[in-house]
């Protein structure tokens, strides 16, 4: 969560409470789901101070409970965005512990806090500072989420960026948003039940199964052929006629086996140089013939070299020849 960067910032140093009077403190934090350690920072304390860190009552937050129980202190604030619970054990010279922030959800998110005593300092109003840290870490977090939403990573989603979540839910289940989500994943796992896409859904609490069986349909009705190829085999013959007619020929090659073979008889057969293909076919059938015409600028159809048999089927090789022989090369 955003806000939990901020807010912990803020009670770390705001507060003023983890350390003997005029010492220098180092703190660090580690937030569950940040992809990398946040920079560790100093702060001088004030003096008469007792209480371990704890966000104070302010306008994002307002303490509810807090207790002391030798050197451990427990504490719950309302804040703006849910419920924060703390609980932080120190020495005269340390202290370790953690934060959780519940929001209105019920989504969490944790991060683990620590820190140790330097040595002496002057301490003064750091008031101004300490709001410039606050928005650096909120414009960090900020940043993060809109690369996330852009690049729709729903992990992201689901550990510190709920305010984007929905949005990332509304693209997902689109067929933009799902072939990019997805974009990383190999053919043959987008339905594997443990690492392919319901990792993603399941952030939206979406069934995989079924968003993928109606953005498959609408992707049919709408000849999405980049979607229905990347992820609809069942419904891949139904586009094979529109995908002919309006010369998809990229997908005509890979998923339509008869109009393939109907458009290599038709545009490719019998042609003895490029120049006598229609250049709207012209990489369609040097893809049919292993060679390809668009890099040949002699007018000659001869590949620069032999395919390495020893690499090809033997049912292949023979193909290959017999569509040379058609070519005339």
């Amino acid at each position: 969560m955003r806000t939990l960067i901020a807010l912990i910032t803020s009670c770390l140093i705001s507060s003023a409470a983890c350390a003997a009077p005029g010492f220098l403190w180092e703190f660090g934090m580690e937030m569950e789901g940040m992809p990398f350690a946040m920079p560790k920072q100093k702060v001088c304390t004030p003096k008469g101070s007792k209480e371990p860190p704890v966000t104070k009552d302010d306008g994002d937050c307002r303490i509810l409970e807090k207790k002391m129980t030798g050197n451990r202190f427990q504490w719950k604030a309302q804040c703006k965005d849910g419920l924060m619970l703390g609980d932080i054990t120190s020495t005269p010279t340390s202290y370790a512990g953690s934060m959780k922030m519940t929001d209105k959800s019920g989504d969490g998110m944790s991060m683990k806090i620590s820190g140790k005593r330097l040595g002496e300092c002057d301490y003064q109003d750091r008031s101004g500072e300490i709001k410039a840290m606050v928005k650096q870490s909120e414009d960090v977090t900020k940043s993060i989420c809109r690369q996330a939403l852009d690049e729709m990573l729903g992990q992201q989603m689901e550990t510190m960026c709920p305010k984007e979540k929905p949005l990332f839910c509304q693209r997902l289940a689109t067929h933009e948003g799902y072939l990019k989500a997805t974009r990383h994943l190999p053919d043959e796992m987008v339905n594997d039940p443990t690492l392919g896409a319901s990792t993603l859904t399941k952030v939206c609490k979406l069934d995989n199964t079924k968003l993928l069986s109606k953005l498959c349909a609408s992707a049919v009705s709408t000849s999405d052929f980049s979607f229905v190829s990347r992820l609809c085999p069942a419904e891949r013959p139904k586009l094979c006629e529109k995908a002919t007619n309006t010369l998809q020929l990229d997908y005509v090659a890979r998923h339509c086996p008869s109009e393939n073979a109907a458009l290599i008889k038709q545009h490719c057969e019998g042609r003895r140089t490029s120049s006598d293909i229609d250049p709207r076919f012209a990489s369609f059938c040097a893809g049919a013939a292993g060679t390809d015409y668009a890099s040949n600028t002699s007018g000659s159809a001869k590949p620069d070299a032999a395919p390495d048999s020893g690499l090809i089927p033997k049912d292949m090789q023979e193909g290959i020849k017999k569509l040379r022989g058609m070519f005339g090369f």
